[in-house]
């Protein structure tokens, strides 16, 4: 049976909250539209329910122990020589980019464009004349979270492509998200992106969710719009490595055109609760989306995966894979929907879940789910949760390979399979190396520790 949080669930008294005021969104800096912006976003999340298990969008999850009166919204201290060096060598890995910029706690500290593209416009809120109608665009409204967000992010990330443009390196986005050492309130960051591509556009964009280690309590939670014209190709790779301290509660919308193409992949790693909520529509005739995620889990770690495959036009495809594993006393969530429209013909959608537990400690909860109103759709689901395939350890033991090592072998080529998927190419070394040592960390306890894997 899956654990379940003993909180209670979180009552409306809770929004009274010295720590999160309607003075204080409208106190940030920016433009007058999107101080105006904040204000109504407080009012409307004040007005809302907060989240609870008791939602199936919530089901399995630890959100009722969420006490937001514990947090406030992390200062932008000066020193930022440790989000410098992370930045520095994620860089060195990526190689060739063509646009890259450091965010600390929601704050842009420089935007650079390496080369020059005509039609390509990065920058803040306050730089692009165009910010008011991409902010919001895609993720139009939304839970209390979602509308604290709203409320509290301090600038955006924008990225506006005009059509029949092609950037040809990826656009690199590192959110370093800490907290004054001074103080003793636990910070709350609110990241904000928003990419656009005109008509026949094509872009790339890594996002990057880091931080110091340690155990200092902090809660981030990332709001990020992607929005691709007809015709357009729209690739985006998220990696979460934040402390094991820290709580994570992001959302991805994507939104695709007539022809477009969404390709997304989601990679949660840190966190105490790391929860990607992504839904993605396909809204014109012919339009496609690839959701990939994956996540590891270790210690007493909660990865939650929710997504939805949204087919609003006709024929329109969508293919979703999650797969991940869960270690020691981890667990993991994944919940799927499948949504077909009256009127989506000839929609062609697929979701798979693959769970490895590794640990008899370890639980992993499926939970995919099909909502179609049209007749002529071909939708198909598959869920697996479970240990290692034993007769495949057989195979590798039968070879000569000691267990431990066997073991490894096949969680880390797990892993490989679906990060050899993902959208852009460049930061599949990154994120290989990642995973294995997490995979080392994960397998130290056994009698044989894996053999170290190079990036």
């Amino acid at each position: 049976m899956p654990r379940r949080s003993t909180a209670q669930p979180p009552s409306r008294e809770r929004f009274t909250l010295s720590t999160f005021s309607a003075e204080d969104a409208a106190a940030l800096a920016g433009p007058s539209w999107l101080r105006d912006r904040r204000v109504a976003s407080f009012e409307g999340f004040a007005s809302s329910e907060l989240p609870s298990e008791s939602e199936e969008v919530w089901r399995y999850s630890p959100i009722n122990d969420l006490k937001l009166d514990q947090f406030a919204p992390a200062a932008t201290p000066g020193d930022i020589t440790e989000a410098s060096t992370f930045l520095e060598s994620v860089v060195a890995m990526l190689g060739s980019l063509s646009a890259q910029v450091l965010v600390h706690n929601g704050v842009p500290v420089e935007f650079i464009t390496i080369g020059t593209v005509p039609g390509v416009h990065f920058g803040g809120t306050a730089d692009l004349p165009q910010a008011q109608e991409m902010v919001g665009a895609v993720q139009d409204g939304g839970d209390a979270m979602v509308r604290l967000n709203d409320a509290f992010f301090p600038d955006a990330v924008l990225l506006d492509v005009a059509s029949g443009i092609a950037v040809p390196h990826p656009v690199l986005i590192v959110h370093w998200c800490d907290q004054d050492p001074a103080t003793s309130t636990n910070g709350a960051t609110f990241p904000r992106t928003s990419v656009r591509l005109g008509e026949n556009a094509q872009a790339g964009v890594i996002e990057i969710f880091a931080g110091p280690s340690g155990a200092q309590r902090s809660l981030t939670v990332p709001v990020t719009e992607l929005d691709a014209g007809d015709a357009a190709s729209l690739s985006y790779v998220s990696l979460q490595v934040l402390n094991e301290s820290a709580w994570s509660l992001a959302r991805l919308a994507g939104r695709a055109g007539r022809d477009a193409t969404i390709r997304t992949f989601t990679v949660g790693l840190g966190a105490d609760y790391d929860r990607v909520r992504a839904d993605v529509a396909v809204v014109g005739k012919g339009a496609q989306s690839e959701i990939l995620s994956t996540y590891l889990g270790n210690g007493s770690q909660v990865h939650d995966v929710r997504t939805l495959q949204d087919h609003v036009a006709p024929r329109t495809t969508s293919e979703l894979l999650c797969q991940g594993a869960v270690a020691g006393t981890s667990r993991s969530v994944y919940s799927g929907l499948i949504r077909v429209h009256r009127g989506a013909v000839r929609t062609d959608a697929r979701q798979t879940n693959h769970s490895l537990v590794l640990d008899e400690g370890a639980h992993a909860d499926s939970v995919p789910n099909l909502d179609i109103l049209e007749n002529d759709v071909k939708c198909a689901h598959a869920s697996t949760v479970g240990p290692i395939d034993e007769d495949q350890r057989y195979y590798i033991e039968s070879r000569g390979i000691a267990p431990d090592e066997a073991e490894g072998l096949i969680v880390r080529g797990f892993f490989d399979a679906i990060i050899d998927k993902g959208p852009i190419d460049a930061v599949t070394p990154l994120l290989r190396r990642e995973v294995h040592d997490r995979l080392n960390i994960a397998f130290s306890h056994r009698r044989t520790e894996p053999e170290a894997i190079n990036a």
